[in-house]
């Protein structure tokens, strides 16, 4: 078992290799009351054309999604039935790039880490319950669709990106989800939810001998399950600079996308590209810049303006959210910002602001056992080391900051969703 250890907070990370190829990472913390365990697979909703069975196939849109829904269900009960009798808070996810499913508890924590790995690695999948469960996923896409804020989010996606999947809505439409079948479930599963293509991470005051051992119970040993798949790599340029939707808002809201064309890298690379890049949107748009304090002076903006990062192995996009008005000024604004930012620098004294900004933020996050087991996944899936994102900022210079912007922002891949009131 290696032991990682974080600078920060002094704690370890005991990572292991279990027989099957499912990567364990725990967390010690003596003490404290909250627990957490999360297990995930690099399974999203771009992941949809890979070879099975020695020929390549492709999944409908919302695939990953639906497989994430019917494995909470077994031959014995629904799994968030067995949750209320522990008391463990349970929930799932399905991103772009991974489907991860929890729990959080204060106790009963070996009891609730055995009905999670029950559940994910034991699918009941029937004609009858596969079809019922469409039903209740279109329910959840039409709650979506009239949802403002995601189709401001995937409006901007749109005009982004043309070609790569991410373009597609993670829960896909009503249309998309109907072909859906037994065998298209079980095709995913079985490439993608193989424990060699999936991580468990555990926070908490647990004992890891007790974790390995459940895993003994649920995962037989095996050899690494390669997968074949295909991602169609994006072009430079967005697909449209402007797009809107009429909906019922008391005031517009604007979804700004900045297209990252530096893609395609993994493991140290990777995590510093992503660190610089959120110390740039730090240092450009944070609450504490110039461009923050004028924009909500004017109206501009409100509490509401945020931004952040999305991103993996082969996409990755700046996003800038909020409510405005004028939201075509709020992106005029954004423009000169950057073109400011190429022409001028940074100054050391905002440099050293955002820094210790970022630092703060990775403090804080040390203490929230959710927060760690999912940095933990995102650390294994993009081939990097846990707790290294302190070194990194410390590393950073404002020259890396400048060639990152330059790499950016050069040319400039921008565009902008707004819902409107009607």
């Amino acid at each position: 078992m290696l032991t990682k250890y974080n600078k920060i907070t002094g704690e370890t990370c005991l990572r292991t290799v279990h027989p099957s190829g499912l990567t364990i990472d725990i967390v010690k913390k003596p003490g404290k009351s909250r627990k957490t365990a999360m297990l995930a697979a690099k399974f999203g909703s771009i992941n949809r054309e890979f070879e099975y069975n020695g020929k390549f196939i492709t999944v409908p849109n919302g695939t990953a999604h639906f497989l994430e829904h019917k494995l909470f269900e077994g031959k014995n009960g629904n799994a968030f039935d067995f949750y209320a009798k522990t008391g463990a808070k349970a929930n799932a996810y399905t991103s772009n790039d991974k489907t991860a499913y929890y729990f959080i508890c204060t106790d009963k924590f070996e009891e609730n880490l055995s009905i999670l790995l029950s559940f994910v690695s034991n699918p009941y999948l029937t004609d009858e319950n596969v079809e019922k469960e469409k039903g209740i996923i279109g329910q959840e896409i039409k709650m979506y669709d009239d949802e403002p804020s995601w189709q401001g989010y995937f409006g901007l996606i749109g005009n982004l990106y043309g070609t790569h999947p991410v373009k597609y809505d993670i829960a896909g439409s009503v249309e998309d989800i109907a072909p859906i079948t037994v065998d298209t479930l079980m095709s995913c599963y079985n490439t993608f939810y193989h424990p060699s293509n999936m991580v468990l991470s555990v926070v908490g005051d647990v004992d890891e001998n007790k974790v390995i051992s459940l895993c003994d119970k649920y995962f037989s040993k095996s050899s690494v399950n390669e997968i074949n798949q295909k991602i169609d790599r994006e072009p430079q340029g967005v697909i449209r600079p402007y797009s809107e939707k009429i909906m019922p808002v008391s005031r517009p809201i604007f979804y700004i996308g900045i297209k990252d064309n530096d893609t395609e890298l993994s493991g140290d690379l990777l995590a510093k590209k992503e660190t610089e890049t959120e110390m740039l949107m730090e240092i450009l748009f944070g609450p504490s810049t110039p461009f923050y304090k004028e924009l909500y002076d004017k109206g501009l903006i409100n509490s509401e303006f945020d931004t952040e990062y999305e991103m993996s192995d082969t996409f990755a996009f700046c996003l800038l959210a909020g409510e405005s008005d004028k939201p075509h000024d709020v992106l005029d604004r954004v423009k000169l910002e950057i073109s400011k930012f190429l022409k001028d620098g940074v100054s050391n004294q905002r440099f050293i602001q955002a820094r210790n900004t970022l630092y703060g933020e990775l403090i804080g996050s040390c203490d929230n056992v959710a927060q760690i087991s999912s940095m933990l996944i995102a650390s294994e899936f993009s081939n990097r080391e846990p707790f290294d994102r302190a070194q990194i900022l410390a590393n950073i210079t404002a020259d890396d900051i400048l060639a990152r912007a330059e790499k950016l922002f050069l040319p400039l891949d921008i565009s902008i969703s707004v819902i409107k009131g009607e």
